[in-house]
């Protein structure tokens, strides 16, 4: 007796085609980007009129015009009374549309930056265009094929004409890469072909076979399996679009962690991340504006540790004008902010570590003007206004209230209508920053992650290295969801030429003061408080 060989659905390749292409599009290595990328290495020249051709062929392949054809298609297998049929010509449409755009947003794939002849701004992968076009040749010839239509071959020829041509412009027009077209063409051939598999075996079969009366009972049971096959099948793409989304992440987040990478020469020891040992940052937020003409000082200064044992995070603000003495300068007194102006993090982290007699293990240094974009990014952030101000032309009325981008910086930046003066803006800036903190944190955030990263790659830089970021998610989120914060506190005076430069605004602070925070912020890093400096 000869055995029957069960072969292998074509639906099933061009699924694990797709699968492979996505994660290699979400993971983004050299060697795939580089063959991706080769065609437009090629120099073509193209005339005008060919353009404007491939451009109103394009827009034939747009969610408008497919729904006027499978509407079409809907109608003639309506009168020719294949009901099950036409429901499932039009549930392509709509399935496949809904498919594509769950992955150009899950991978967020930016468009090829290599000369684009025509305006994208939606994600490139999968080819919208390649993905619709798809879905009507092969639900067409599908169709033509069930109803044994005769003298198809002229329409058939016609429809792959058109998916070439359709392909082939996405291309030329340099707005997808290769792999958006062919994904594009796989994810409509699997599911087209896979769905009509289901309801010409459960449904069109089973109904030209069976008589009226047992149509009726196992039509239930028909109903059932169906419902089951399509519940499997959104489980398989629901674990295949997790799985590419966290790669492309994973991906994304890698990418622009070596963009902000700055690693630094220092002799204080890094605590081990992976098993959570308390660790510091110096958080600089750094003003260049050209109005205020701050010339990078560092304006915003926090202290930041992190105990995992406490499963606790404290901030505790400096004074930008506080006088003293420049790591690295022979003795000279500025303000603590001039010291990124002269050297970078790495001297306004010295001089921090020499006045406060602690270790800086790692720093964080960002654009103010990037909390604009950051606070667009996340939704904006809440905040508890102590009292009613103005500042650039927005009014902050007393009490809770949310702000956007722009307004949340404003609030950070506002001093002169601030009893407390600098002191309450530094206030605010925690303020701030403890609520950017939670929406970092938070799963909305997952959503907008590229937009986020964006932001922070464009803007931030840090000695964290990628591994070590890994690490600090990974062990050191509950620590960073319970934020206390702290100020270092002084006193004003003004220069007169021997203390200070004549007429300039300074901030003093006593040692019993700079001694209190020096102590709290040694029991937050579990440093004996009584240790020498040299032996920290």
């Amino acid at each position: 007796m000869q055995r029957s060989e069960k072969k292998i659905p074509r639906y099933t390749i061009t699924t694990i085609c797709f699968t492979c292409l996505t994660l290699l599009v979400a993971a983004s290595p050299n060697w795939f980007q580089q063959i991706d990328e080769a065609i437009y290495h090629i120099k073509w020249q193209l005339n005008t009129s060919l353009l404007t051709i491939i451009n109103l062929l394009a827009k034939t392949a747009t969610i408008g015009p497919m729904s006027l054809f499978f509407l079409l298609l809907m109608i003639y297998l309506f009168q020719k009374k294949e009901k099950v049929l036409a429901f499932w010509a039009v549930s392509n449409l709509l399935i496949v549309g809904f498919l594509g755009s769950v992955f150009k947003h899950i991978i967020g794939r930016t468009r090829p930056d290599l000369g684009a002849l025509v305006d994208r701004s939606s994600a490139s992968f999968p080819s919208g265009h390649s993905l619709l076009a798809m879905c009507l040749v092969c639900t067409v010839f599908i169709t033509l094929t069930y109803l044994k239509v005769e003298k198809a071959k002229g329409i058939k020829i016609f429809l792959v004409a058109y998916l070439v041509l359709i392909v082939l412009g996405r291309i030329l027009l340099r707005v997808h890469y290769p792999s958006d077209v062919i994904a594009g063409m796989l994810l409509s051939y699997s599911w087209v072909n896979f769905s009509f598999s289901v309801v010409n075996q459960r449904y069109l079969q089973t109904f030209a076979e069976e008589d009226i009366t047992q149509r009726s009972r196992r039509h239930h049971r028909k109903r059932k399996s169906l419902l089951l096959v399509f519940s499997l099948t959104l489980l398989f793409l629901g674990t295949l679009s997790i799985s590419a989304y966290g790669v492309s992440m994973y991906h994304n987040l890698k990418k622009t962690a070596n963009t902000m990478y700055k690693p630094r020469k220092s002799s204080t020891k890094s605590p081990d991340l992976a098993k959570g040992e308390p660790v510091s940052f110096l958080i600089m937020g750094i003003a260049n504006d050209s109005k205020r003409k701050t010339d990078y000082r560092s304006n915003a200064l926090m202290v930041v540790t992190v105990n995992n044992q406490l499963k606790e995070t404290t901030i505790t603000s400096i004074p930008r004008d506080y006088y003293v003495e420049i790591a690295g300068t022979d003795g000279e007194y500025n303000k603590i902010n001039a010291a990124h102006v002269f050297g970078g993090a790495d001297m306004q982290i010295k001089t921090v570590e020499n006045i406060l007699h602690i270790p800086i293990n790692h720093y964080f240094s960002v654009d103010m003007d990037a909390m604009k974009d950051l606070g667009d990014a996340v939704g904006g952030v809440t905040v508890n206004n102590a009292f009613a101000f103005d500042a650039e032309g927005i009014h902050y009325p007393k009490g809770k209230q949310h702000l956007g981008g722009w307004e949340a910086l404003q609030y950070a930046r506002m001093r002169y209508e601030d009893p407390e003066g600098d002191y309450g803006r530094q206030r605010r800036q925690r303020e701030v920053l403890i609520q950017l903190t939670d929406k970092l944190l938070s799963f909305n955030s997952l959503l907008k992650y590229q937009e986020i990263l964006d932001v922070i790659g464009e803007n931030g830089e840090t000695d964290l290295s990628f591994d070590q970021m890994m690490s600090m998610l990974k062990q050191y989120t509950p620590a960073l969801k319970n934020i206390k914060t702290d100020q270092l506190k002084g006193y004003d005076f003004t220069g007169d030429g021997e203390t200070g430069i004549e007429g300039i605004s300074y901030q003093l602070v006593e040692e019993s003061e700079r001694q209190r925070v020096e102590n709290a912020i040694k029991e937050q890093m579990d440093i004996d408080t009584n240790q020498d400096e040299q032996n920290q």
